[in-house]
This record gives C-alpha cells, sequence and structure tokens, in this order.
C-alpha cells in the first residue's frame, strides 16, 4: 500500500511494504553454500553511520548536496519555483520549440522531486527540523500547485494541443495519452471554471486537505473510559493510567472473547472528536466535485482507472457481493462450530470474533502456529530470496551499495541498487525497515524520484524507499519474519520494482504515477509468489543451522492461510461500498447511519449498536473513493498469475512478458489496454468477479 497525500490538478498523478545447507536450486539456477553478500547485509543493522551535529562534513539526504542541513529545503523548494517559472513561460510561449507534454513532464519532474522527498523527509526523518522543514517544503509545493492549476494560458496551451492531436513536432499515441492525462488532471482542478468558481475550488481543496490530516490524524488515538467501565476480571489486559483504561486497538487476536468485545466497543465508540474532521472531508469533497462537473467524488477521480467511472465500481462490488454470498456463509458456518467448541452456549458469530477464530483455524489446519516457521525466514534470507527470485523471471538482482557518499534520514537504512544482467543500475531503493520510537509510518513506499527518458538519451533512474516496521536485529539473532510480514515485504517490493522495471518517457507516468487500481496489480501479484511453496521453500534458511523447510510443510501452512477468502473479501466488499457510498452522489450527511444500514445489507455479521466504525477507517483520506482497488487488483492479479506463473513461478518467458507488456509502461498507457495485452483479451467485470470466486474455492 502505498499512503500518500494526492494533490488535485496537473501534478496529482505524481504528488500522490551463519552458514547454510548447500543446495542447487534448478529455478534459481546456483548453489548457495553461504550467505551471499546481501543475505549478510540484511542479517544485521547497516554499518552505515547516521550523520550528527558532530559531523563536519554532511553531504546531503540522497546525494543532494542542498539538504545537508534542514535549511536546505528552502532552497530547493526556491530552484524548483524559479524552475517551474521558466518553463511556465516556456509552455505558453508563441514560439516555443518543444512539444508541451514534454514541457509539462519537466515542470512535474521539478515540482515532484521536492514534494515526494519532502513528504518521505516529513513522515520518517527523526530529527524534528528536519521534518519540520521538509512539511514546509511539501506545503509549498502544495500552494504552488494549486496556483498553476488557476494558470489559464498554462491550461489553453495544453489544451490547444490536446484538441489538435499534434504539436510543433510530431507526437505519437503516447505522446497525445500523456497530454490528456495532464489535461484531465488539469480540468478535474476545475481550471475550465470561470475565476469565481476557480477560487472556490482552491477553497475547498485546502479543506479537504485540512480536513483530511486532522482525521487521519484522530483515527488512530486511543479511547480513554473511566475503569469502572471495564469489568474487574479483564482490566489487567488494558493499560490503565490509574483512573483510567486506555484502548489504542481492537485486541483482535486476544484468546478471551470478554476482552475483544470491550477493545471492540470501546475503540470504536462513537466520538464527535474524529466523527466532524471526517464529516467536513466528505462534504468538501461532494461539494467540490459538484463545483468541477461530475456527479460524485467518485466519479472524479475513476476516470482514467481500470473501470473507468463510479458506476462500474459500483457494479463490480454489488456483482462481487451477490456471488460471494454462499461461499462466506459457508466460511461462518465453519467459525460458528469453532466457537462453540470453545463456548458450547455460543449462538452467534460478532465482528471481534473473526480474526482470532480465523486465526486458530488456520494454525490447527497447518497443525503448528505460522509464529514457530519465523526462524527459517531470517530477512536475510527474504531478501536474498527476492534478488534471485527477480533474477530469474527479470534477469536483475539486487547489489548493496554503500552509502557514504550521502546522508540518511536515519541509521539503519539500507542502500540497493537493481541492476541488470549486464551490470547496468537501472534504480536505487533504499529500505527502512525497522521499526523506532520517532517512526510512525504505516508499511508503504515512498517514490523519491521517476525514471523518465532524458533528451540526450539517457535515463534517470527511479529512487524509492520501502518503509517496513519490522524488529530490529537483537544479540546476534537476526530479524525474523513471519508470513504476514513476509506478504508486506513482497507487496512493497512489488511497488518498487514496478519502479524499476518501467522504462517510460514521461516521470509524470512513471512506475505507480498510475490509477490506484492499476497501480495495485503489481504489489498484489508478489504476494501470490509469497504464499506460493515453491517459492517459500526456496527462500527459506534457519537463521541458525542453516536448514530448509521442505515444500511439503510448507503447502499446508500455504494453503491454511488461504482458508476464509470468502469472508475476508466480503469484508473488504463492506469497506469498499462504504468508501463509494460516502464519495457518491448523494452528499452524506448521517454518516453513522449510512454505516449501519450498509453493515446489515453487506456484512456477514450484524452491526453493534453505539460503534462508529468509518471513524477508523483512515483509508478514507488518502484512498477516497478508491478503496476498491485492493479487490479488483486481487482479481487481476489473480488472472495474470493463473496465465503466467502458477504452472512455474521462476518462468523467465512468464516474466519477460509480464515486464514489457505491462511493468515497463508505468502508467504511459490506459491501464485496461496494458491489462488486455498481458492477459491476451480484456477481461470484464464479471470475469474479474469470477476470479476472486475462484480463489474462494481453493
Amino acid at each position: 500500500m502505498r499512503y500518500t497525500l494526492r494533490s488535485t490538478g496537473i501534478l496529482s498523478r505524481s504528488l500522490h511494504r551463519c552458514a547454510v545447507v548447500a543446495r542447487y536450486s534448478p529455478q534459481f539456477g546456483r548453489s548457495v553454500a553461504t550467505w551471499t553478500p546481501l543475505a549478510a547485509a540484511f542479517n544485521r543493522k547497516p554499518e552505515k553511520k547516521l550523520f550528527s551535529i558532530f559531523n563536519r562534513q554532511r553531504k546531503g539526504l540522497f546525494g543532494n548536496s542542498l539538504l545537508g542541513d534542514p535549511s536546505g529545503f528552502y532552497l530547493f523548494k526556491e530552484q524548483a519555483d524559479i524552475e517551474a517559472d521558466r518553463l511556465v513561460r516556456e509552455a505558453t510561449s508563441s514560439i516555443r520549440t518543444r512539444n508541451v507534454v514534454e514541457i509539462f513532464d519537466d515542470l512535474s519532474n521539478a515540482l515532484c522531486r521536492v514534494a515526494d522527498m519532502a513528504e518521505c523527509i516529513r513522515v520518517l526523518h527523526g530529527d524534528s527540523q528536519f521534518a519540520a522543514s521538509a512539511e514546509e517544503a511539501s506545503s509549498a509545493m502544495n500552494d504552488l500547485v494549486e496556483n498553476l492549476n488557476t494558470n489559464r494560458p498554462l491550461y489553453m496551451a495544453l489544451k490547444k494541443v490536446v484538441d489538435a492531436g499534434q504539436d510543433v513536432k510530431p507526437m505519437d499515441d503516447i505522446d497525445r495519452y500523456v497530454a490528456r492525462l495532464f489535461l484531465v488532471d488539469f480540468e478535474a482542478a476545475g481550471i475550465h471554471l470561470e475565476e469565481r468558481k476557480r477560487k472556490e475550488v482552491v477553497k475547498l481543496n485546502a479543506k479537504v486537505l485540512a480536513a483530511g490530516m486532522t482525521f487521519s490524524r484522530r483515527c488512530y488515538e486511543p479511547h480513554y473510559v473511566d475503569a469502572g467501565m471495564i469489568p474487574d476480571a479483564i482490566k489487567p489486559y488494558f493499560h490503565s493510567d490509574g483512573k483510567h483504561i486506555v484502548i489504542g486497538n481492537l485486541m483482535s487476536d486476544a484468546p478471551n472473547e470478554a476482552v475483544r468485545e470491550a477493545a471492540y466497543r470501546v475503540f470504536l465508540m462513537p466520538d464527535q472528536h474524529q466523527l466532524e474532521p471526517l464529516q467536513e472531508m466528505l462534504t468538501n469533497r461532494f461539494h467540490l466535485a459538484k463545483l468541477v462537473g461530475f456527479s460524485s467524488h467518485s466519479d472524479r477521480i475513476s476516470r482514467e482507472s481500470v473501470l473507468g467511472s463510479a458506476g462500474k465500481i459500483e457494479q463490480f462490488l454489488e456483482t462481487l457481493s451477490h456471488n460471494l454470498r454462499p461461499h462466506w456463509e459457508s466460511n461462518k458456518k465453519e467459525l460458528l462450530d469453532l466457537k462453540r467448541q470453545e463456548n458450547p452456549r455460543a449462538t452467534s458469530l460478532y465482528p471481534w470474533d473473526t480474526t482470532y477464530l480465523m486465526t486458530l483455524a488456520r494454525s490447527r489446519d497447518a497443525d503448528t502456529e505460522a509464529s514457530q516457521y519465523m526462524s527459517y525466514f531470517p530477512l536475510g534470507a527474504c531478501m536474498d530470496g527476492l534478488s534471485r527470485l527477480f533474477e530469474s523471471i527479470y534477469d536483475v538482482h539486487f547489489v548493496i551499495e554503500d552509502a557514504s557518499d550521502e546522508d540518511l534520514w536515519a541509521a539503519d537504512v539500507y542502500k540497493l541498487s537493481v541492476r541488470s544482467a549486464e551490470d547496468e543500475v537501472l534504480g536505487l531503493i533504499y529500505c527502512d525497515l525497522y521499526q523506532r520510537p520517532d517512526k510512525s509510518s504505516p508499511d508503504c513506499h515512498f517514490s523519491i524520484q521517476g525514471g523518465r527518458r532524458l533528451p540526450d538519451g539517457s535515463y534517470q533512474i527511479p529512487k524509492v524507499v520501502l518503509s517496513l516496521n519490522y524488529e530490529p536485529p537483537q544479540s546476534g539473532v537476526p530479524c525474523l519474519m513471519n508470513f504476514d510480514q513476509i506478504d508486506n515485504l513482497f507487496h512493497e517490493m512489488g511497488h518498487a520494482m514496478h519502479s524499476m522495471l518501467g522504462r517510460t518517457r514521461y516521470q509524470h507516468v512513471t512506475g505507480t504515477r498510475t490509477s490506484t487500481d492499476f497501480a495495485e496489480i503489481p504489489s498484489t501479484i508478489m504476494e501470490y509468489f509469497s504464499s506460493d511453496p515453491r517459492v517459500l521453500s526456496q527462500i527459506s534458511r534457519h537463521y541458525a543451522s542453516g536448514e530448509a523447510l521442505p515444500e511439503s510443510l510448507l503447502g499446508k501452512v500455504c494453503a491454511a492461510r488461504r482458508k476464509f477468502s470468502a469472508l475476508d473479501f466480503q469484508l473488504q466488499t463492506l469497506y469498499a461500498v462504504t468508501d463509494q457510498r460516502f464519495h457518491g452522489s448523494v452528499e452524506p450527511k448521517d454518516l453513522l447511519k449510512i454505516f449501519a444500514d450498509l453493515h446489515d445489507e453487506y456484512a456477514p455479521f450484524k452491526y453493534v449498536p453505539n460503534t462508529a466504525w468509518p471513524t477508523r477507517f483512515g483509508h478514507l483520506f488518502p484512498y477516497g473513493g478508491r478503496y476498491y482497488s485492493y479487490l479488483l487488483a486481487r482479481a487481476v492479479a489473480s488472472d495474470i498469475w493463473g496465465k503466467l506463473f502458477k504452472a512455474d513461478p521462476f518462468s523467465r518467458e512468464a516474466g519477460r512478458k509480464f515486464r514489457d507488456h505491462l511493468l515497463s509502461h508505468g502508467g504511459g498507457r490506459p491501464p485496461l489496454e496494458l491489462i488486455s495485452n498481458t492477459l491476451e483479451h480484456t477481461p470484464t467485470v464479471n470475469e474479474f468477479v469470477e476470479a476472486l470466486i475462484d480463489q474462494t474455492k481453493v
């Protein structure tokens, strides 16, 4: 998942997880007798020294000499201002010699290299001065974009070219498509409106951003309740400040049902402090969509998506929900039977039961708890396994790089290059993988520099940051991964490789700079690799003994983890439908009643009165109107996996097809076209649904 604040307008796409047993692997094509340098590096913390106030020779974040101290972000931002002004004058000149789409991409690149880096440093840097300076730069870039969004001469220069389909130099289909994307983003920001309405658009955008950031912050705050509200028998399970019980999450994996129920009811208690910014954000989004000429916010942001409209999204979710029912009802019956084994008097399942019972059932099917396998998956083995997998399917590999020529925002960040078979550097991945007291970022990835073709024929390589939250190595024991963490690593690496393997003409459409439902496909397909016993058996290496887990044993674990897919999909459908209704063509006014009604219609369990789940639905801000993307991406990824990789997950031919037909293009062609080229036919909504239904039968 990529958590990013998405601006609207011409840059919306861009401003927007010892020794080993010697064994020959015919799939990976080489024997591994000892830890490789890559595996050894990730099995310990980096030795890179973090710069400090005592270090006189700071070299700058990402090697940018301006960013050797916090004040450098001001100069970095000023450079972008100057370059943006020059490019706007060029684009609107009557004697320009370059195509307008090239100039717009230079403008996008100039602003994104500041905005993207600033957003990353704002979130990840432990120095409060650096974080504050980055936030100021990020805010300044948002202001500059809003100003550009009201520049009529700039808009008219672009619109004239898009309408004519030609410019001062010949244009091909890619040039025309990317130019049209710039125009679509421009018009979504209301540039075509009269001046009074354009000013109102700017005000509404500012209100959405402010309310959304407040909502995002508050939806993760704990709830404090009087200690007398919690039964004495379960008080020891909760944190207390003396007078109050503090509940900061759902505690959904607690074996004690009373604990789970109390946590659910308290954590989801209605709270105007949380509800007000959510309501303000949704209301302003609704009015903004209407003002710029759309029936809804969802319709406004879905025009260039895989499905193409809010109506198609609704059709997908409704059809999926209808077809899932018999499958999730079977899942529900199995869970209720399991609950009755623990409590013979149980008559119903409740929302606080599902996670605990599903985990219990999966452990029983696998004959063990999945956590017992963690010793076989040290981080170094997983990273080395990913490198060998990519070498097998894409003919590229990872190399651990020396970061002494640049400053890092934390001492435990790894720097990787992705290299071709000829040792050409295709891109850089900075891996910020460990928990830190000052790190609050969810698992995500940040674009730092987009890839693009340069005028001299060379390529501006992509740079990304992966941010995860693993336990760091301790006392000689490397970070040991559970299966969910392996999934997250593979997922976020899928996003990174979308950027690394893209060779787009324009950085505006590099890698994940595309519609969300399409951007999640390369990351989701990596979860099929991480849940395949053939892949896991090649990666597994006990951190001390070097022993590998047999494929047959991993097969049982992987099969158990796929249990209850129908129930999982139905719950995701409920969340996606809620997101669509909140961003629909009717202004949402009573959010809790809307959700309660949807819960009764779509959820496998009855709604729990006096709870306010939407106030904890953090995705509503960064993914507003787009939450369905996870389900759609899984459907597409399932089809691609079945066609290309299911028979042989190490196939070079399959990897070449996926890379050439989909990954290399980024968002430079219509997403459905890229999917159709990869699958060799154009899938329908019903086929997307059937792909998900098929997964519930495994």
